[in-house]
């Protein structure tokens, strides 16, 4: 068996459980228009999967940095809403930041791509801190936070300390 025909197979029986996990129920009618569906997304991802350039490796020391950015989920709802009531609600004066920090992990290589795949994703996923671009030529990371912190850097990078 071919990877692609093992890859399409993996996608469809993801797909084909996340469908039944959102309509939970089992009739034909269901069952068809859900495997049906399946087959479109895992034909989907087959095809955005052929297109990749690196097959990026996730090193298991980055798991544990991954909680922080998975805690600011959370966390940086606060900050948000504070900002949703006063710029918003009472239209007071106030911006965000953008600033640029040095990021030298730039390379091709698939560590530094993983390395680099990963923080812009990490660093993005609490809504205070937006990672906007990684200026490769440059070396620098541009990231945004809507309500300012200290430690920018820390929430934009946040793999620092485990580069390749």
């Amino acid at each position: 068996m071919t990877g692609h025909v093992r890859a399409w197979l993996g996608w469809w029986a993801v797909c084909a459980g996340i469908w039944l996990m959102l309509v939970d129920r089992v009739p034909l009618a269901e069952l068809l228009a859900g495997a049906g569906v399946a087959a479109l997304g895992a034909t989907a991802a087959v095809l955005v999967r052929r297109e990749r350039q690196v097959v990026l490796r996730l090193r298991p020391g980055w798991a544990l940095a991954a909680l922080r950015p998975v805690a600011s989920l959370v966390g940086d709802l606060v900050p948000l809403v504070r900002v949703l009531v006063t710029r918003g609600a009472l239209r007071r004066d106030g911006g965000g930041r953008t600033v640029e920090l040095p990021f030298a992990q730039v390379g091709e290589g698939r560590d530094e791509t993983s390395y680099r795949v990963l923080t812009e994703t990490l660093g993005s996923l609490g809504p205070n801190t937006i990672v906007v671009d990684v200026d490769r030529a440059r070396g620098v990371l541009t990231a945004h936070q809507l309500d300012p912190t200290d430690d920018v850097a820390q929430r934009a990078m946040p793999l620092r300390g485990g580069a390749p």
